[in-house]
């Protein structure tokens, strides 16, 4: 009848990985960690970039020329 085998989808969780899904999850792992860096300094270019620009604006907005005191 089999009332109360167990499924195989059950059975399979429980078991070692094999080599091949170990390495996998390594390559996997090392991807995501060179991901993480690569968006961290992504995030620090942008900054820097901003601030620059920041920077340009302000100095745009000061008047050129010489600069007299009225007295």
């Amino acid at each position: 009848m089999g009332l109360f085998r167990r499924s195989k989808h059950t059975a399979r969780a429980s078991r070692k990985p094999t080599l091949r899904e170990r390495r996998a999850a390594e390559r996997t792992a090392r991807a995501e960690a060179s991901l993480v860096e690569t968006e961290q300094k992504i995030h620090q270019i942008a900054g820097e970039a901003r601030g620059d620009l920041k920077g340009s604006a302000q100095l745009s907005r000061e008047p050129k020329g010489p600069r007299y005191s009225i007295t």
